[in-house]
């Protein structure tokens, strides 16, 4: 399956008072590792967002975290695909300084749209490129710093 990378270094914004990134914003540096996944693939993510409103919400998220991450550490996100559904995909993450692993997490994303006026999304089937995209091995990209 694929694997992707992307590093950045990380903001004073994302610290708390001691400098330490809040623990929350290791679910938005994983969040954003899948969104520059999903742009690097030939599927056109945010065009088809925008004509038709189907995106990849989470249905699973978790996380541990083994070590503090600073400002101004350069980190890396590691991304390994798992596994690849009718609906949906399973990632896994680490976030590295070096050699040292700081945090790992792992997220199921649906391929989904709500409908106008509905209270639920509805799941779609994965777009054919998108799902063979995922489903090949290595790629690699740099990662601007999560926006706020």
């Amino acid at each position: 399956m694929r694997t992707f990378s992307c590093s950045f270094v990380v903001r004073f914004a994302d610290t708390d008072a001691f400098g330490i990134v809040y623990y929350p914003n290791i679910f938005r540096y994983f969040d954003h590792a899948v969104e520059t996944l999903l742009r690097a693939s030939p599927y056109d993510y945010i065009g088809n967002l925008r004509a038709s409103g189907a995106g990849f919400p989470a249905l699973e998220a978790s996380g541990a975290f083994s070590a503090p991450i600073f400002v101004g550490d350069r980190v890396t996100v590691e991304t390994d695909v798992e596994e690849v559904r009718t609906r949906a995909f399973r990632v896994r993450h680490r976030i590295v300084r070096g050699d040292t692993v700081l945090a790992t997490g792992s997220e199921v994303r649906i391929y989904a749209r709500k409908p106008p006026g509905a209270s639920a999304i509805d799941g779609l089937p994965l777009p054919d490129e998108l799902r063979l995209y995922l489903t090949v091995d290595d790629v690699a990209q740099g990662m601007p710093p999560p926006s706020p």
